[in-house]
């Protein structure tokens, strides 16, 4: 099983086990049929996920439930539990990238979009200077490319 499965897993657990003490403790409705939804949804989570994965793991045949297969490998290649298959067959077999350097202009953006999100409740004094900002992030980050090689 993967571990975003336990993940799941162990929060329905969780809630579950909360939900009942909660009850307990307050015999409130509303806040324990809250914590037994998230318990069921995070639980539902992951039986669909694992029967997807499960479903994937056998050889792709053209009989029955060849289509179901072939849409569950889609689904499970989506959310990240196929493994990505190198030119060799073998899981990442395509060789080593380089490192990427570090940039600054990831954090000039998150500080453009906060003065655009604040400009937009605020007013166009903080809006304008965001927006020049983030265009001027948008271009140094576009540049860093070509002046690394």
């Amino acid at each position: 099983m993967a571990e975003e499965l336990r993940f799941f897993l162990r929060t329905a657990a969780y809630t579950a086990v909360i939900g009942v003490l909660y009850w307990i403790v307050s015999y409130e409705w509303a806040g324990s049929v809250m914590l037994a939804f998230v318990a069921v949804a995070t639980g539902l989570v992951v039986v669909v996920f694992f029967t997807g994965v499960r479903a994937t793991r056998g050889g792709r045949s053209g009989g029955a439930g060849g289509a179901l297969r072939r849409a569950g490998s889609a689904v499970a290649r989506l959310v990240g539990f196929a493994e990505p298959r190198g030119p060799a067959g073998e899981p990442l077999a395509g060789g080593l990238e380089p490192i990427p350097v570090g940039s600054i202009w990831p954090l000039i953006a998150g500080a453009a979009a906060a003065m655009i999100g604040l400009g937009l409740v605020y007013g166009p004094w903080l809006l304008l200077p965001g927006v020049v900002l983030a265009a001027i992030t948008i271009w140094g980050w576009i540049t860093q490319f070509d002046a690394r090689r």
